[in-house]
């Protein structure tokens, strides 16, 4: 599961995920993936908030015939976007804050130092699950829009 999400991430940053590689100083040349094994938990939570929203668009609470047009749905896909968004900076915050308190780290940052990880790669990582959290909604949009009464053709118009 790792892997295949691992895959679709690699699609939105650079293919070898060296974007997510913490500094060399800090962990020797290998360079260990910041999120190494990380990413079906990041991507399983993605999926879940989409298809929740998708499920709150579709089907309840929001299933209202005044919200059958397109800018609606839009709406909901720029919620689910902001959602995603802020749980890729909080994600890698908790990543952060985790190996910085592992025991491994207490060899490591001996002289009170901490863990810097650029904001470009902050930032990859947010476009990343961005990119993610827009194919599941779309993926839920398809597939639910079949079990909705009122928004069965929002937005893909026949």
């Amino acid at each position: 599961m790792n892997d295949f999400f691992a895959t679709i991430y690699s699609w939105f940053c650079d293919g070898s995920l060296t974007v997510f590689k913490i500094m060399d100083v800090v962990w020797g040349d290998d360079g260990e993936l910041l999120l190494s094994g990380a990413f079906s938990s990041i991507g399983i939570t993605t999926v879940v908030i989409s298809f929740l929203i998708a499920i709150a668009f579709y089907i309840w609470p929001i299933n209202h015939p005044r919200f059958k047009a397109w800018w609606a749905w839009l709406i909901m896909l720029l919620v689910n976007v902001v959602i995603n968004w802020a749980l890729a900076f909080a994600f890698i915050q908790y990543r952060k804050t985790d190996i910085e308190t592992s025991e491994d780290a207490l060899y490591l940052f001996t002289d009170d130092t901490t863990l810097s990880i650029p904001v470009s790669q902050w930032m990859d990582f947010a476009f990343a699950n961005l990119g993610v959290s827009i194919i599941f909604f779309i993926v839920a949009s398809l597939v639910l829009n079949w079990f909705s009464t009122n928004c069965r053709l929002s937005p893909f118009r026949k």
